[in-house]
């Protein structure tokens, strides 16, 4: 979920409906997503994610919060989970909620876009609206 989340900060808001997939080999993570292609490489409780337009952003977990560090406001912040709830925070003033049940993850952002997240084996597959 977490690969997802900062791909979705990172695509601009958009009035049509958009899907991908991200898939897992090992401790990395390759997706597709809008026209965005990526990868997540994970070393200990740090992930690395590398965007296919040059962009970069780092994940370091701590407990139940994680902290991003990434090249735009719009990858930088924090996200707290409580339950099965990840409450983020972004350093451009948005924030987003994500609710897990089971293989299905619903994402909201402070924008309006809503998204749903369904994991089959090691891949997940989204779709936005």
């Amino acid at each position: 979920m977490p690969l997802l989340l900062i791909l979705f900060l990172f695509l601009p808001s958009v009035t049509f409906a958009q899907s991908g997939f991200s898939t897992e080999v090992g401790d990395t993570t390759f997706y597709s997503f809008d026209g965005v292609s990526g990868s997540r490489e994970s070393v200990g409780p740090t992930d690395f994610y590398s965007f296919s337009d040059g962009s970069s952003a780092m994940r370091n977990r701590i407990g139940t919060t994680d902290f991003y560090s990434g090249s735009t406001p719009s990858l930088s912040g924090s996200t707290n989970r409580i339950g099965g709830t990840t409450f983020g925070t972004w350093q451009d003033g948005s924030t987003s909620r994500h609710q897990s049940i089971g293989d299905t993850t619903f994402h909201s952002f402070s924008d309006g876009r809503s998204c749903t997240s369904s994991r089959v084996g090691a891949s997940t597959f989204t779709s936005c609206y």
